[in-house]
């Protein structure tokens, strides 16, 4: 980094060099040092030009011509699939009736829709057709083992409750069903006893297996990042800098930068305040305003051409409960478009989903073989499931009338983050994303043994379909 100061004979005070080394644009400051008349250089001389703006001059280098730029943006907010501004729960017991009715009655009308060649009925029918063979439609209240080592399912519908047994006769079965989660709603198929359904089947509502795979015509791409964390002491702002240097055309892959036309920011904008115990000790900036300047500063310095769009994360300076209203106007200052948690959209034409993700820790818990390891493997299960939260006290859920985590309309991308490790996934044409995060390794994580993939950026090319993830660190 320093050869041509050596070059020419030029000294350099050890705080200068380190200094220089924390900054984006170390090359451009040292050309500009090379030609001042001077053969010492000390922290002061550095902190001159970071006065006089010289990192401004990166913006744009003069191969780099944005075909982005040319373009208007064309977004569609699904505003029904967004909480902000239409919370009506008071918390009685008449609001969570009415949040399970909502669920129970959006997901069983997708398994109405599936072909089987079992006559689906209530719960209210069955003890009138002991002997036959029927289907379910059913809510998961409990499922636990039996002495004999069969499982059994406490369901119910919205007409009455029942029980069902899967048995280890069928293996595959039994095996299939080690993944029914409290509180899902599913397909039972299978004989109808005095006591119980035996299972021969279960479904879940899944998405369909054939789907055309939506592109736009126009050449344009996507960035999507998460989990920046402002004001954390783990806060990576060096690769947070070259990721907005690299938008202004600076680094490497040009010709894919100049597509970028969005930034999607999954939520956890900052660190926040009293997340978690002495959270206060991991902070360098205690002050939550500040911490949201931050991030306004940060969305201010992208092109002018790229439009922002954000979620708020459990980080976040609103409600904790999902679904999440969009963050005040009086923190996000900057000129974004600022939707709740979770929000259905159509950018350029292709339905995305956006969910912060904080359910992944209660469906990592819960489902055999999912770990942070692969976040677009628990992804898959929301999509499987229809919902993006299926188990109610797995994180907190406020009990809106209309239940917001229910996936209704398919989505051809859903955005993710949370869990701070990058993973990608095309499922049914679907394309899963989770985007990593801009925060380092905390302590926490290191007690948990979880490894983050900081600085990692996936752009999605919205005419080819083509995913590529970009790696800030190197």
């Amino acid at each position: 980094m320093f050869e041509k100061l050596i070059e020419k004979g030029i000294r350099i005070t050890t705080d200068a060099k380190e200094l220089l080394e924390k900054q984006t644009n170390s090359e451009e400051l040292i050309d500009e040092l090379c030609k001042k008349d001077k053969m010492f250089i000390q922290k002061e001389d550095i902190e001159e030009l970071l006065k006089k703006e010289v990192k401004i001059q990166v913006a744009r280098t003069t191969d780099f011509n944005p075909i982005a730029k040319e373009f208007e943006r064309n977004i569609e907010v699904i505003e029904k699939r967004d909480v902000t501004g239409k919370s009506r729960t008071t918390g009685e017991v008449k609001d969570f009736v009415a949040h399970f009715r909502d669920r129970y009655s959006k997901i069983a009308k997708i398994l109405h829709q599936l072909r089987t060649e079992y006559h689906t009925i209530d719960l209210s029918e069955v003890k009138k057709r002991i002997g036959e063979k029927a289907r379910v439609i059913v809510i998961v209240n409990e499922k636990r083992d039996t002495k004999k080592g069969n499982m059994l399912l406490e369901i119910e519908d919205l007409t009455s409750n029942f029980k069902a047994v899967i048995t280890t006769y069928d293996p595959k079965l039994f095996e299939k069903a080690r993944n029914i989660i409290n509180d899902d709603v599913i397909a039972i198929s299978g004989k109808i006893s005095e006591a119980f359904i035996i299972a021969e089947d279960i479904e879940w509502p899944d998405i369909p297996v054939v789907r055309e795979k939506k592109l736009s015509e126009n050449d344009l791409a996507i960035a999507y990042i998460s989990d920046i964390h402002f004001g954390s002491r783990y806060f990576m702002e060096k690769y947070l800098n070259m990721f907005v240097d690299w938008l202004h055309g600076r680094g490497e892959v040009k010709e894919l930068a100049e597509k970028v036309k969005y930034v999607i920011v999954g939520g956890d904008l900052v660190d926040g305040i009293g997340i978690y115990p002495n959270q206060e000790k991991e902070l360098v900036v205690t002050d939550i305003n500040k911490q949201y300047e931050m991030f306004n500063d940060f969305a201010q310095n992208l092109p002018e051409y790229i439009e922002a769009i954000i979620i708020p994360g459990n980080h976040d300076a609103v409600r904790r409960g999902e679904p999440m209203p969009a963050i005040g106007k009086d923190l996000i200052t900057a000129d974004v478009l600022n939707l709740g948690n979770p929000s259905t959209l159509k950018i350029e034409g292709i339905k995305h989903l956006l969910y912060h993700g904080t359910s992944l820790d209660s469906m990592i818990a819960s489902i055999p073989n999912m770990s942070y390891m692969h976040p677009e493997k628990v992804m898959t299960e929301y999509l499987k499931r229809r919902h993006l939260s299926p188990i109610y006290g797995g994180n907190l859920i406020i009990p809106e009338k209309v239940d917001y985590m229910v996936i209704e309309e398919v989505p051809d991308v859903l955005h993710c983050g949370h869990v701070h490790k990058n993973g990608y996934k095309l499922y049914r044409e679907t394309l899963i994303i989770n985007s990593g995060t801009f925060q380092d390794q905390t302590e926490f994580q290191i007690k948990q043994g979880h490894v983050p993939t900081p600085g990692v950026v996936p752009i999605y090319e919205l005419k080819t379909g083509r995913l590529r993830s970009l790696d800030f660190k190197i």
